[in-house]
């Protein structure tokens, strides 16, 4: 019962933090640290989506992740710092569409999920 509450008050609060969490910490965390960070998220992308490639061989999530390393670098040095969020966001979302199709991909190629 209590970790049930705990999941309704995490549920319910995500979209809240999810939606300030971005202006709340564009004042704290450096430039360099979100370049950490944006560097590792596409680093775990590349490792999983082309583990899942070697199963499903679905090329779309493998370019939908290069798609948002572009914008995401793009965002990052080449634009005016003005195109920085809109990119970096555009760049995280497509991102998140990789994971989400690669994820649909495996479900149906794969029968064994207990890899």
């Amino acid at each position: 019962m209590f970790l049930s509450f705990l999941c309704l008050i995490h549920c319910l609060s995500m979209p809240f933090i999810v939606t300030l969490l971005p202006y709340v910490a564009k004042n704290f965390i450096s430039h360099t640290t979100e370049i950490i960070l944006i560097g590792g998220s596409l680093l775990i992308a590349v490792n999983l989506l082309f583990k899942d490639y070697k199963i499903h061989h679905h090329k779309k999530p493998i370019i939908l992740m290069v798609i948002a390393a572009v914008f995401q670098f793009s965002g990052f040095y080449l634009l005016p710092e003005n195109y920085e969020t809109p990119l970096v966001v555009t760049g995280s979302l497509l991102l998140a569409w990789a994971y989400v199709n690669n994820w649909q991909m495996h479900q149906k190629s794969c029968s064994n999920h207990s890899h």
